[in-house]
């Protein structure tokens, strides 16, 4: 295979690369539905907390309690996990009538920490009186996460193609002592750095798995999460790598499926179903990924030096350079079918603001491999290594993107509708929390700013905006305070699914004229 033919794989192999990776984006688990829901009013004491996740949990390290007003603890119950690992139970005392803040904190079966609380309200003295706390997905990206997970991702990649590489190019290497030498010095330098972002990779994870730190919690962390066996299996392989490489290449190809298939079981695709093969794919597209840039890296280190060598080993390289673009695409395609959530959601998150990035990206890219193409027509072999270290230089770009992405969700967070509107000689709040398909709360509050004009009737109806088949929906408010201040409000489930809804409030004054406001929102 010519050089030019490699350096044009090398640059279709990282837009293939960033179009097949989407699925690195999917985040934790969200909570799906709360009872009781967010903001709610009980007229009386509920019975247990339930909250449903919309993923597989961890079966250990969850907690889900209940506060009262003064900050104290109610019951000592501990909370119990579904069959599925999706929902968690807690059964309640009865509660006097007050506010009551639920706090969890659960790990999603990707290995992401969450933590969140919410409020609600017993008692008729209480109603309305609860300052909203909209539910917290612990959806933050910290810089220092940002760095941690682009370092282990590219210790990962590289370490296992380069030394994937050294095993399919031993008996070339065997010829060359110089040559076979460094590789190996190379090697156990990547094994170093790969030892350290583990570990840093860890103690980010430990950071949010525990309260309180300690060695049976560690121990316990390690041992009955499918993280901290992930995480310890890594570390097992790799110092065991300082031992069993470079002596025979199936131990050291074995090696490395070994170690790509301890990070599959510690991410995203351990999170859905059918959970045999999200990870088969996600193994086969990290493989093919550190094949490509363990290649990539191998070339760059070597092209000046070896020269010879080299122009043999893109022969070799070749052959596996295609074998990875067809396991890209494919993986990549499927993957894409299973966990990509609608194409919309790219304007509403900054998942997708990234993912435009990445984009752009790609479009640099192709301009370089343009460039790529003209100089090595005219074989400038100068301009043609600066246009390969260019492209490892977008390579890069792209996997702190990737990072990045990690830790984000595509799919936006649905937060409390807050509708206020000023019009003439009035205005009116209209609330709707949490805003999830399922049991909500719904308030409208309206005051009068004319002399002797009240508020006499305060309607809500929620109209599905996909579906004219579906009828509108009335919510019957209960009347809590009425005349030149109004107050309105229910709890129930009056918004059945997802998708694009518009409110719509008719409010009747004293002197019997309606008006009509409308507000539109959507519902994920």
């Amino acid at each position: 295979m010519t050089l030019k033919k490699s350096l044009s794989y090398t640059l279709l192999f990282w837009v293939l690369f960033l179009l097949a990776t989407p699925k690195a984006a999917f985040a934790h688990a969200v909570l799906e539905k709360a009872v009781p829901a967010q903001d709610i009013h009980l007229q009386s004491s509920p019975k247990e907390i339930t909250l449903t996740f919309n993923e597989r949990l961890e079966n250990e390290f969850f907690t889900l309690k209940v506060f009262d007003e003064n900050g104290e603890e109610i019951g000592r119950t501990k909370a119990k996990l579904s069959v599925d690992q999706k929902q968690l139970d807690l059964k309640l005392p009865k509660l006097a009538d007050g506010n009551y803040t639920v706090s969890y904190q659960v790990v999603s079966a990707d290995g992401h920490p969450v933590k969140g609380s919410y409020i609600f309200s017993v008692g008729e003295g209480f109603a309305g009186k609860s300052k909203t706390v909209p539910i917290q997905q612990g959806d933050e990206l910290s810089p220092l996460t940002s760095v941690g997970r682009i370092f282990y991702y590219l210790a990962l990649l590289l370490a296992a193609g380069w030394i994937w590489w050294g095993a399919m190019a031993r008996k070339q290497l065997v010829l060359l002592h110089e040559l076979k030498q460094s590789h190996e010095s190379i090697a156990h330098l990547l094994l170093m750095v790969f030892i350290i972002a583990n570990f840093g990779f860890g103690a980010m994870f430990a950071g949010g798995y525990l309260d309180q730190w300690s060695l049976s919690n560690l121990i316990a962390m390690i041992i009955d999460t499918t993280a901290g066996l992930s995480w310890m299996i890594t570390t097992i392989l790799l110092l065991l790598g300082f031992v069993i490489l470079f002596r025979n290449p199936w131990v050291d190809c074995v090696w490395v499926v070994l170690i790509l298939g301890a990070k599959s079981v510690n991410g995203h695709a351990f999170a859905f179903e059918p959970r045999l093969l999200t990870v088969s794919l996600d193994l086969l597209h990290l493989l093919a990924a550190a094949i490509w840039a363990g290649g990539l890296l191998y070339i760059l280190l070597y092209i000046k030096k070896f020269q010879e060598h080299v122009q043999k080993f893109i022969k070799l390289f070749s052959a596996a350079a295609l074998i990875s673009m067809v396991v890209l695409i494919g993986t990549g395609l499927i993957s894409i079918f299973i966990y990509l959530p609608k194409i919309q959601y790219l304007l509403e998150t900054r998942w997708g603001a990234l993912l435009i990035v990445k984009t752009n990206l790609v479009l640099v890219v192709i301009a370089v491999a343009a460039a790529l193409r003209f100089y090595l027509k005219k074989q400038d072999e100068g301009n043609i290594r600066r246009l390969v270290k260019l492209d490892f230089i977008l390579m890069l770009s792209i996997v702190c993107i990737v990072g990045a992405l990690t830790y984000l969700s595509p799919i936006p967070e649905n937060k409390p509708l807050h509708w206020h509107e000023k019009v003439e000689g009035m205005d009116f709040t209209t609330s709707i929390s949490p805003k999830v398909p399922g049991t909500n709360s719904f308030m409208v509050e309206a005051n009068s700013h004319e002399e002797g004009l009240g508020i006499k009737r305060i309607e809500l109806n929620l109209i599905n905006k996909d579906n004219s088949d579906v009828a509108p929906i009335h919510v019957p408010l209960e009347v809590y305070d009425q005349g030149k201040y109004a107050h309105f409000m229910t709890d129930g489930s009056y918004l059945p699914f997802a998708g694009n809804w518009t409110a719509e409030v008719r409010i009747l004054d004293s002197e019997d004229n309606e008006t009509v406001y409308r507000k539109d929102f959507v519902v994920y």
